[in-house]
């Protein structure tokens, strides 16, 4: 879980991910790779998906499916 932030990451909350603002669909729990926890989001329109993951930037998917599948 991203600390010190103030945003609220939790489903359904929109947070700001450099200059967009982007809800979140699902929290994709990674372990074994190393890296924390990603997150699936979307943009207002919920026709483009993107996968973040904190401190490793902000990836376009073309589905919600592929924005789910842990990197």
């Amino acid at each position: 879980m991203v600390k010190n932030s103030k945003q609220v990451w939790q489903v359904g909350e929109t947070v700001k991910v450099g200059f967009m603002s982007l809800r979140i669909l699902a929290k994709v729990a990674t372990p074994g790779n190393y890296l924390p926890d990603q997150y699936a989001l979307t943009d207002k329109t919920g026709e483009r998906f993107y996968r973040f993951i904190p401190h490793n930037g902000l990836e376009r998917c073309d589905s919600l499916q592929e924005a789910m599948v842990p990197a």
